[in-house]
C-alpha cells in the first residue's frame, strides 16, 4: 500500500507541470512596494486618529463618557485596516474643518462618536 502512494506520488511529481519561482504573477519588487504603501498608509491612518484622539476635546469627552482614552488609544492599533481608515477618514474630516457652521457642543459631540466607533470596533475585534 505504501509503495503504491509513493508511486503515484512521483508519478504525480514526473507528470505535472513544474512550477518555478519566476512563474508569479506578482514579482517580488512589486509585492515588497505594495506591502511598503500599505505599512505607511497605516501608519498615517493611526496618525490621523491618535491626532484626535490627544485632542483636549478628545480628553473632555472621554471624562464625560467615563471612558479611558489610553485604552482606547492603545486599541486603535488592533482595528482592521478597513475600520482604522474609516475613522481617520473621519478624524481628518473632524481636523480639517471642525467648526463648519456646528456649535462647540455639536463638535463635542463628533468627538465622542468618534471615541464610541472606536470602542465598538475594538469590542468587536476582540469578540
Amino acid at each position: 500500500m505504501r509503495k503504491r502512494v509513493v508511486i503515484l506520488a512521483l508519478a504525480a511529481l514526473a507528470c505535472g507541470n513544474r512550477a518555478f519561482s519566476g512563474d508569479h504573477l506578482v514579482s517580488r519588487d512589486e509585492t515588497a512596494a505594495r506591502l511598503s504603501a500599505a505599512v505607511e498608509a497605516r501608519q498615517a491612518d493611526l496618525a490621523a486618529v491618535e491626532g484626535v484622539l490627544s485632542s483636549r476635546e478628545a480628553a473632555t469627552a472621554a471624562a464625560s463618557l467615563h471612558v479611558d482614552l489610553r485604552r482606547v488609544r492603545s486599541a486603535a492599533g488592533s482595528l482592521s485596516d478597513a475600520e482604522l481608515r474609516d475613522l481617520a477618514t473621519r478624524a481628518e474630516a473632524l481636523r480639517s474643518d471642525p467648526a463648519a457652521g456646528l456649535s462647540r457642543d455639536v463638535d463635542q459631540l463628533l468627538v465622542i462618536f468618534l471615541i464610541v466607533a472606536i470602542v465598538i470596533l475594538v469590542l468587536k475585534a476582540v469578540d
